[in-house]
């Protein structure tokens, strides 16, 4: 099994990512302009709002992984 340290260096470098990066801030510019099209209808708003709190997720776990490597290292004087 992988160890916590890493773990949080995969993931670090991850959201590090210039690309990674671009891609999630594409994603969610897109879902913006959708909410904010005049056009766009109920049911793709739903849709944008499912990718915005997916993408939220993304966000979550990295940070997540990270908050417990910083665990890590407290109770291990690291």
């Amino acid at each position: 099994m992988e160890n916590i340290k890493d773990k949080a260096l995969r993931y670090r470098n991850l959201a590090n990512d210039e690309t990674f990066k671009e891609i999630i801030e594409t994603v969610a510019q897109r879902q913006v302009d959708k909410f904010l099209s005049s056009e766009t209808s109920v049911e793709d708003i739903d849709n944008a709002r499912h990718v915005v709190l997916a993408l939220k997720q993304i966000e979550t776990v990295i940070q997540s992984v990270l908050d417990e490597e910083a665990v890590f290292d407290k109770k291990h004087n690291l």
